[in-house]
């Protein structure tokens, strides 16, 4: 018998440890992020057609903003990116030159403290704005964000 509750009381052992180092993951529509130990959503907003997701770090050094926008009529992402840049300048933000990078376009920003990085991609009446700071921000997007449609998304960040 004491063997049956030692088998029980390490097996119960083993499953708490996996449940505490269980990635979190962020599933729809749009994309999968699993969020590796350390990472968790500090928000989500939808508001009308606009999906905002923010990922961080327990240090908040390190940030993910993942934007989906469902435009209505069709723009290319040069437009999405320009749009959005000019409406973030009015709020005070230094935005760098848009770059092209494959289907998107990528901008260094600043804002007080926080620096990163924008890519802007858009196909049909979809487009994407994802926001990195942090070597962190960038680390997990690359080896942890799956888009559901490739090209909605850039292809590296």
């Amino acid at each position: 018998m004491k063997r049956f509750f030692a088998l029980c009381g390490g097996s119960l052992l083993v499953v708490l440890l996996a449940v505490a180092v269980r990635a979190e993951a962020i599933k729809n529509q749009y994309f999968t992020l699993e969020l590796p130990s350390g990472w968790h959503l500090e928000s989500f907003q939808k508001v009308l057609d606009v999906s905002i997701f923010v990922v961080a770090d327990s240090s908040r050094k390190n940030l993910a903003n993942i934007t989906v926008i469902s435009l209505g009529k069709h723009l290319p992402a040069k437009d999405v990116c320009t749009i959005i840049c000019n409406a973030q300048k009015v709020n005070g933000a230094h935005i760098g030159e848009p770059v092209a990078a494959g289907e998107s376009y990528v901008v260094e920003f600043s804002q007080g403290k926080a620096h990163g990085f924008q890519y802007f991609t858009a196909t049909g009446t979809l487009a994407s704005a994802v926001s990195v700071i942090g070597d962190g921000g960038k680390e997990l997007m690359q080896k942890h964000f799956k888009p559901v449609d490739p090209k909605l998304f850039p292809a590296s960040y």
